[in-house]
């Protein structure tokens, strides 16, 4: 054999063992992947180490002085490791030499039901049984844990002591049910409100902790160091005002119980803005208690009835077919249109009235005549006025859940569009608008035509540095005529002076607005078995307007039923306590003082440092809930007694300091650079400048009372 095929044969031969090789090689590659491949995955997951993530610490929701409407708060599950590492050794066992001492401690602190005895036997059965995993105690808040961690044996650590902590956030809202529905929840299931739309902002980066496996779906951290630090989430600060949110949620709450209503809902904005001062929400329970299960200004739509005449009005104002003096007659407060009776509440004092007249005392028969007579002939006219005022549109707020308003078009909506559509649209029927897309409207009346975005987040912070701040948006910036808008001020104000919501009248502001009484459920003939929607909607002060303000009270059973019966007195305390911070106080005239409650008599609802109210409550022997972690605290009362809420202060902008006493209000402003001038004695009840305006040269002037 020639040297050249030698030297062939050698290379076929290596070649064909190696290609045997691989062959083997994909073969069980093959094998293992596809035959073998659920046992391996099996046994990858029964990996003694792993990385295991955990959830960030979420972000805050915040009033807008800074006070947590949201907050996450730490809890601790403890476990006991028996088989610690370090708690044996050749010279010494610290089980069995701190067990007595460890057992005792438990049963008087975290296991109160069992015996110091029973606790020792439990404990020494474990650890003769290896277990690792031996729970102690769950959600054990913070202060408690660094108790647990100076118990004999766990102070060892845990090397030595066996003391495991698995820590998980808990949600909470230190003011309970106030605006419980627009801050909303979290969860995997069901996410609402702002919790909800602001989710990505909230919930921050996870983070990856190692974990040893020490028993089916049994994992304990390997120590208290992550591995990737979870990144907490960044706070958002809202617009409302929680002196604003109390008073509409007491108002809210009292007529329901007065009127024996199903539910109920107030939302103030601020004119200039848009920005949302305060949402109220209240339904009942089944058990028939008051609740805030729903976000009825944001999601419940319904026929307004009366309040929607101003949008009827306004349409004809702007045609140029009336004025104030355009006369009307009303006959004995019944009308027809197409053999289908339109009629008033009441039977009118007089026959013949004008526009004027007709919209004070919101008689139907004289606003449907007087929109039939302007747009019988051109009803695609009428509608158009209604997409023109905005009134087609959602408000777009930031929280889920806001419908569509429903507005007969009579081009779109050919099939509904009935020749009894006009007059009734006028007086708010065979339409659905919710509670805050008719505020929308009736704030840019306010604000001489420029219709606002409402808002409920203003700012964003990341370690209360601040990151983003939202602008106020203008949806339609001139919506209105000069002199259609100067009509409407006068009939607005005209209610309130004269007309169907005279109880708003005082001497001290002005109001401008509309009450509504709707009827539900007219199809029903018996008068005694119809449900009815109480409203009103306005702003003040009237010349100069500041706030603008919406009342909803669904079916009033008893005390009265029309709007300015059982919404307008909501509205009122509503309107009496914002005026209330921007003007000299006033005593109140021919009113006598009613008894103060118990809980009246309380120091709650003040402003302070953490350790002068404990040495107040303790001096007086009255005992509050200490949930405050913060140096400065605010105390609040509801019926299971006086508690304290963290007030937080945001950098750059200025703090709240009403409720407060000069000292600690004059300390608190040092540290920001805020000059204040005091006026008065006694507490802090207004200040010159809003809270979380941004902090410039000016002095702040604080009045006492």
């Amino acid at each position: 054999m020639s040297r050249k095929k030698e030297f062939l044969l050698r290379v076929y031969v290596v070649f064909g063992l190696f290609s045997l090789v691989a062959l083997v090689m994909i073969g069980k590659a093959f094998y293992i992947s596809q035959v073998e491949g659920d046992y391996w995955r099996a046994k990858a997951k029964e990996q003694l180490f792993v990385l295991m993530p955990f959830e960030a610490e979420r972000g805050k929701i915040l009033a807008d002085d800074g006070s947590p409407m949201a907050i996450s708060l730490p809890f601790f599950e403890l476990r006991f490791d028996t088989q610690a590492p370090g708690m044996k050794d050749k010279n010494r066992d610290l089980f069995k030499e701190c067990i007595d001492s460890l057992s005792l401690v438990l049963s008087q602190s975290l296991i109160p039901d069992r015996s110091p005895l029973e606790i020792k036997t439990w404990l020494v059965r474990e650890r003769k049984a290896k277990n690792q995993y031996v729970l102690i105690a769950r959600n054990v808040d913070y202060n408690t844990l660094e108790l647990v961690k100076k118990f004999p044996l766990f102070r060892y650590g845990q090397n030595k002591g066996g003391l495991r902590t698995i820590r998980h956030n808990r949600r909470e809202k230190p003011f309970k049910i106030l605006a419980n529905r627009t801050i909303g929840l979290f969860r995997d299931s069901l996410s609402i409100g702002l919790e909800n739309s602001f989710n990505e902002i909230l919930k921050g980066e996870e983070g990856e902790r190692l974990m040893k496996k020490i028993g089916d779906h049994q994992y304990l951290p390997v120590d208290e160091v992550s591995e990737i630090e979870a990144k907490k989430g960044k706070d958002i600060v809202t617009t409302l005002n929680i002196g604003i949110q109390e008073v509409a949620q007491e108002a809210l709450a009292e007529a329901m119980l007065t009127h024996n209503a199903d539910k109920a809902c107030a939302v103030v904005m601020d004119v200039k803005t848009g920005a949302i001062c305060a949402i109220a929400n209240l339904g009942r329970s089944e058990s028939g208690e008051l609740v805030e299960n729903y976000n009825y200004a944001v999601g419940y739509s319904s026929e307004p009835g009366s309040t929607l005449k101003t949008a009827s009005t306004l349409a004809m104002l702007e045609e140029g077919a009336v004025n104030l003096k355009t006369p009307v007659s009303l006959g004995n407060g019944i009308t027809y249109f197409y053999n289908k009776e339109m009629k008033d509440s009441h039977t009118p004092n007089i026959s013949a009235a004008d526009l004027y007249y007709a919209f004070i005392e919101s008689s139907n028969v004289g606003i449907s005549k007087l929109a039939w007579s302007s747009f019988g002939n051109s009803p695609s006219k009428f509608a158009a006025y209604y997409e023109k005022f905005g009134l087609t549109q959602k408000t777009g707020i930031e929280i889920g859940g806001e419908p569509f308003p429903v507005i007969k078009n009579p081009i779109k909506n050919r099939n509904i569009w009935y020749g009894t559509t006009i007059p009734w649209m006028s007086v708010g029927y065979e339409l659905q608008l919710t509670p805050l897309q008719i505020l929308t409207f009736y704030n840019a009346i306010a604000n001489n035509g420029r219709m606002m975005k409402p808002f409920l987040v203003k700012t964003i912070l990341d370690n209360d540095e601040e990151v983003k701040r939202f602008s106020p948006t203008v949806l339609k910036d001139s919506i209105f005529s000069e002199s259609a808008l100067n009509q409407i001020h006068e009939l607005l104000k005209g209610v309130v002076q004269e007309g169907t919501a005279t109880l708003l009248k005082n001497d001290y502001y002005s109001v401008a607005g509309k009450t509504g009484t709707a009827v539900t459920n007219y199809f029903v003939k018996d008068d005694l078995h119809k449900d009815y929607q109480a409203s009103f909607c306005g702003y003040f002060p009237a010349e100069n307007p500041k706030y603008s303000c919406i009342v909803v009270v669904y079916n009033p059973t008893q005390g009265g039923y029309y709007g300015g019966q059982a919404a307008a007195p909501v509205f009122k305390k509503i309107a009496d306590h914002c005026m209330r911070t921007h003007m000299e106080p006033v005593a109140a005239i021919n009113q006598q003082p009613r008894p103060l409650l118990a809980s009246e008599l309380l120091p709650v609802g003040n402003y302070g440092h953490r350790s002068d109210f404990k040495e107040i409550f303790q001096h007086i022997g009255v005992p509050f809930k200490q949930e405050a972690k913060g140096e400065w605290i605010r105390t609040i009362a509801d019926h299971s007694g006086v508690f304290t809420v963290p007030v937080q202060n945001i950098k750059n902008l200025i703090p709240d300091v009403r409720g407060m006493g000069l000292r600690d209000a004059m300390f608190l402003l040092d540290d920001y650079g805020i000059k204040a001038i005091p006026v008065g004695r006694g507490k802090i009840v207004r200040q010159s400048k809003d809270p979380g305006s941004i902090i410039s040269n000016e002095n702040l002037i604080l009045y006492l009372e």
